[in-house]
């Protein structure tokens, strides 16, 4: 019996490790590509009410939070209107949307689909509604990251940056090189580890190949960029403020599915009780915090939960991309999270009418 549970202790650990190992390949990347342009790929915006709401729909389904930024420095300096915000805030799913990917990849697609088209009409009636109406003082808000070009193109070439390797680098070049071999088994169809496990991961074959090589991808700009690069950005930005958060978020979700959730029979109350569920998804997604939406993602990958309480959650919540809007403007906030509660509520209970997906 203890040698059952050391097993499936590990098996669940080595999920979440593999889980957390996608997600940070996926955020480092986009970080890289964000850096390299300097931001101009989210600089053009079209002056319409349909382009701004088009906009922030478009940068709220970025994974992550940098989308959700932008679109709020533009707001706070008066650049665009409240739609574009209601429109950002339904789209967006913010640092969960790198779990739902590595782990619900097709039906991510679809809930993304579906978050557009909402966030887009939404985000149109809202533009209308509060045209003429001031919720914001134009202000300084914070600054797109620059580019760190190379002060000397040797600086940029990998056998320098091999001969003068620091520890921050070396320890990504190492990470990644284990998440490559691992996704690469795992494609194969050698991976073991879940035999004992409840939870199953839906990647496999080509997904897992397509991970390997945008984690092949992250490995060579690591080894190419300069150390300012690393150290601030890669190193600074996404492993020390986002590894271990992910990671204990998604071990812990992965527990309580695996573990506590068959022990205590919670699956027949959360089955019993969707409409409960749904008014406790719309509340948490009130907090502008990343970390409670994976739970439910976890739910929903592990077959706990209808599609209704998933896409509410996502509509609601916005991972941390909305906690420079509070600094900001207290009064957009709140009145930016109460109409999404609304619309989040309203969608997820027309879902779990119609039954979901």
């Amino acid at each position: 019996m203890i040698e059952e549970y050391f097993h499936t202790g590990l098996s669940l650990l080595h999920t979440a490790l593999t889980l957390t190992g996608i997600i940070l390949v996926m955020m480092l990347l986009i970080e890289y590509l964000n850096i390299r342009s300097r931001g101009k790929w989210m600089q053009k915006i079209n002056r319409t009410g349909f382009g701004q709401v088009l906009f922030g729909t478009l940068l709220g389904l970025v994974p992550g939070c940098m989308g959700t930024y932008f679109v709020v420095s533009l707001f706070t300096h008066g650049s665009i209107g409240f739609g574009a915000i209601i429109a950002t805030f339904i789209a967006t799913s913010g640092d969960e949307a790198f779990l739902m990917l590595s782990l619900i990849p097709k039906e991510t697609l679809i809930l993304m689909s579906l978050l557009a088209v909402t966030a887009i009409v939404f985000g149109l009636i809202a533009q209308r509604l509060f045209k003429n109406v001031k919720l914001v003082k134009n202000t300084k808000h914070f600054v797109i990251h620059e580019e760190e070009h190379c002060k000397d193109l040797d600086d940029c070439k990998i056998s320098n940056n091999l001969k003068h390797i620091s520890f921050p680098r070396a320890l990504l070049i190492f990470g990644l090189v284990l998440i490559i071999l691992n996704l690469f088994l795992k494609g194969q169809g050698h991976d073991h580890g879940d035999d004992h496990a409840h939870f199953h991961i839906d990647i496999s074959g080509i997904i897992n190949y397509i991970f390997a090589g945008l984690a092949g991808l992250t490995l060579l700009a690591i080894l190419k960029v300069p150390e300012h690069f690393i150290t601030e950005h890669l190193w600074g930005h996404v492993i020390k403020k986002h590894f271990l958060k992910i990671f204990l978020w998604t071990f812990g979700a992965i527990l309580l599915i695996t573990v506590a959730l068959p022990h205590f029979h919670a699956d027949d109350w959360i089955r019993e009780n969707p409409y409960t569920l749904l008014l406790i998804a719309g509340l948490l997604g009130m907090i502008p915090e990343s970390g409670p939406h994976m739970v439910f993602v976890t739910l929903f990958a592990g077959g706990y939960l209808p599609f209704g309480i998933l896409i509410a959650s996502s509509i609601v919540q916005d991972g941390h991309g909305a906690l420079p809007l509070l600094a900001e403007s207290q009064k957009s906030f709140i009145l930016a999270k109460v109409i999404n509660l609304v619309i989040g509520l309203a969608v997820g209970y027309l879902f779990l009418l119609l039954g979901g997906l």
